[in-house]
């Protein structure tokens, strides 16, 4: 279990750091009146706002509590559905080295910034359909070969649909959303920890 969920935490982090990258090159389109921006994507997941501390988060998560770190995640189920809530928080240790000098988040406690929601594979239409009915259509995809995803961006928060292949048709089982202004925040920290494939995929989504 603690293995699965190091490498959980750390593909989520490095895709924070992605987003990092892509809110960046959003914020210069925001300039521009065409560019896109999804509705109705609200500042956190459920009732629990992005920055929330994670001792203050275990109320407000949905489902029942299965697994917490107590500094860094928080994963619970509801049925065949499964949520992972990851907080970001910098080893009071690392926080001190020179060249984190500038890290804000050396604290007692996490702060929440993505929130990764897994099913059993489903028809990807059928997910869509019921993302874009919430958040309207896509601001953004990378689709190929029926792999990649799709992403919703927001002023506070970025929704991205992961696609995966079987036998020749789009399906997924994973939805992701992940606070922009901490993500911007903890981005030298991130690159300075590790890099990650899931990265390479936001890299490429096109408006």
């Amino acid at each position: 279990m603690n293995k699965k969920i190091t490498i959980a935490v750390l593909i989520c982090m490095a895709l924070g750091t992605a987003l990092y990258a892509q809110t960046r090159q959003s914020g210069r389109a925001a300039e521009d009146k065409s560019a896109k921006t999804a509705k109705n994507i609200p500042d956190g997941y459920g009732s629990l706002k992005w920055g929330a501390l994670t001792a203050a988060s275990k109320t407000g998560v949905l489902g029942k509590i299965v697994y917490t770190d107590e500094k860094k995640v928080i994963i619970s189920r509801d049925g065949e559905i499964e949520y992972l809530y990851g907080f970001f928080y910098v080893d009071p240790a690392v926080a001190a080295a020179p060249e984190a000098k500038d890290a804000k988040d050396a604290k007692s406690d996490g702060r929440l910034y993505y929130v990764v929601v897994s099913f059993p594979y489903l028809a990807l239409d059928d997910v869509r359909k019921k993302v874009e009915a919430k958040f309207g259509v896509p601001t953004g995809e990378n689709i190929k070969k029926n792999q990649g995803a799709y992403v919703w961006e927001a002023d506070k928060t970025t929704v991205i649909l992961w696609v995966d292949e079987y036998e020749k048709k789009p399906y997924t089982r994973k939805l992701t959303y992940v606070g922009k202004d901490i993500a911007k925040e903890i981005n030298d920290y991130q690159l300075k920890v590790f890099t990650a494939g899931e990265r390479k995929v936001l890299e490429g989504l096109t408006p």
